[in-house]
Formats: structure tokens, sequence, C-alpha cells
């Protein structure tokens, strides 16, 4: 049997009265085009949106920063005898950083969160497509673009008044890796323990069923956090970072505070794909700490099938960031 949820967003059935009375303009946008918050929230609205903020600086967590080797640390460890763990390229060479202070949500943005942002700015909520509905679940973590994941963080540090985006993949690594550690996995232990701290296979199908829903993820917050409080870095959907992809970034990657290539056409992914994260993916795909995964920034449409027919960003989410030395830090 799955771990029952640790949490539930706190706002998903208030949320429903918020929809029904919302009254949804055209989105306006500041000189960045980043939505901004409409200026006729009803009181119900603007209460809703209050309590949502206060959600999300709650779930943020202070990750000291410091120094750590990214990227493939085989060489490091004694029983690897110095070779790589893994022969992907793009994870090498091993290099070192130093990062500031940050912190990071403990969750991906779920449906619950997005519908709120939505509504707030009057835009049309995310993942409506007909065929993807029964994935919709208002507790999953919400698949969407990149750019629409960087407009919700930062819409979301305005309405903090702190510097929040999405992470660079540094901050990401640093984080999974309990602060730099040499761990392959992202879970409390650095290990894989099927069933209590990833899900295996048997327990995706019985989530499945136990929700009415076709799609795999539909809770986040299933399993035990890591060292640092984050939840599902090691599964539901991959994360969005802000760097563009270079597969030979780590080549030249500046030690202090890397933020990725200035251009490019792809964009960083970290973490897994939902079906990737079953005992088979994971033990495949590993080691996830150092997974680099290039992705388009908008979706690609299959030949034949419309945008309306099928949400095609469904296996990418976000986790906004703080940057910051000293949010949260009491």
């Amino acid at each position: 049997m799955p771990l029952k949820p640790l949490f539930v967003p706190l706002f998903i059935l208030p949320l429903f009265a918020m929809t029904a009375c919302a009254k949804e303009p055209a989105t306006s946008t500041d000189n960045s085009g980043i939505p901004q918050t409409r200026s006729n929230l009803s009181d119900d609205e603007q209460q809703q949106l209050d309590n949502f903020l206060a959600q999300q600086k709650e779930n943020m967590q202070f990750i000291e920063g410091g120094s750590y080797d990214m990227g493939d640390f085989g060489e490091k460890l004694d029983w690897t005898s110095g070779y790589p763990l893994s022969g992907a390229r793009d994870s090498k060479p091993l290099h070192p950083v130093t990062l500031d202070s940050f912190s990071l949500n403990a969750y991906k943005a779920t449906y619950s969160d997005f519908d709120i942002y939505s509504i707030a700015t009057g835009q049309e909520k995310v993942g409506m497509q007909p065929n993807s509905s029964d994935r919709r679940l208002p507790t999953a973590a919400a698949g969407i673009d990149w750019k629409t994941g960087k407009h919700y963080c930062q819409w979301l540090g305005q309405q903090m008044n702190e510097p929040v985006d999405l992470p660079t993949e540094a901050q990401w690594e640093y984080a999974a890796r309990n602060r730099g550690e040499y761990v392959m996995f992202p879970t409390d232990t650095g290990e894989l323990d099927f069933g209590r701290n990833v899900w295996t296979r048997d327990d995706m199908y019985e989530i499945a069923r136990e929700y009415n829903t076709s799609g795999y993820v539909a809770v986040v917050g299933l399993y035990p956090p890591n060292p640092l409080g984050l939840y599902d870095m090691s599964n539901q959907n991959l994360e969005w970072m802000n760097d563009w992809y270079d597969e030979d970034y780590y080549k030249y990657s500046p030690v202090e505070n890397p933020k990725g290539p200035e251009t490019g056409t792809l964009k960083v992914a970290r973490s897994v794909p939902a079906d990737w994260g079953s005992a088979g993916g994971l033990r495949d795909n590993a080691p996830i700490t150092i997974l680099r995964l290039e992705q388009p920034p908008t979706a690609v449409i299959d030949e034949g099938r419309s945008l309306e027919e099928y949400n095609y960003n469904n296996r990418t989410s976000v986790r906004c960031a703080v940057h910051s030395s000293d949010l949260l830090q009491t």
C-alpha cells in the first residue's frame, strides 16, 4: 500500500467557489511580460489569494549556500574505481561550484496552485485539454511549459515581494544532493527503498485507481522528503530549470552561482518524468541527482494531433526558488 498523502493543498475546496464567481478579463502584463493580479478581485478571492501566498511562503525551505563538486562524481567514490556513474556526456566534467544561500519550495506547484494564479491574473487555466482532464487533479503537479512556469514563479515573487524565479540547475543539484553530498538519489536516505520512499509500478497503478485517474501522478508529497525538506525530487515529473541547455556547459561553467548559457534553443529539466519514477525506471536511469535532460521550452505537437487534444507539457512541472540569502532563515 502506498503511504497516505503527507500534504494536500489547503485551498482545493474554496477554489471551486472562487472559480464560480471569478470574472476573467484579458490578462494584463508588466514590461517583462509577467501577468499581473487583477485589480477587481472580490473580498473572497483576495482572502484566498492571501491564504495561498502565506502557504507558499511557509513551504519555502531555506538552503544554506556552500561549495560542492557539480556533475558526475563517480571519480570521487571508492566503489567506482574512478569510473563515471553515467555514460552521459553532458554531466561531465566534474567541476567546482559555490552557491549563495537560497530557498526552494518543498513541493512542485500543483494544478490547484496554478488555478489560483490563473484566476487572480485573469488567465485561462493550464492543462484544460479534454483528453488530459483525467490527469488534471488539484493535488497533482501541474504539467506546464517553461514560460508558464517562469511567469508563475515571477508573479509569486511579486506578490511576496521577494526575488522568486525558476531555480538554476546548480541550485537544484546542490539541494537534491543534500548540499552537495555524493548521493545518487534525492530521497530521505540517498537510497531507493521501493514502497517506502519511492513508488513501485504497483504503487503507481494503485494510486491511479484510488484517485480514479489514468495518470500515475495524483498527489504531491506522498513519500518522505529529502533531508532538506524537499518532496518528490525523485518522482512525479520533470522540473524546469532557468538555464538554457548546452551539453558542453560544464567545461566553461563559472564557479560562482552559475546560471547556464546566455542563449540556447532548449531548456534544462531535472528530476524524472512520471513514467520513469518506479523501480525499474529509477534503476535504469540512475543517478538522478546528476541527470540533465534537454527539453523544448514550448510544447512539441505530434503530427496529426492538435494542442487542444492533449497536454503536451504534462511531463514538465515547476518548483519555485527564492534567490535570496536571507529569506526564511529564521
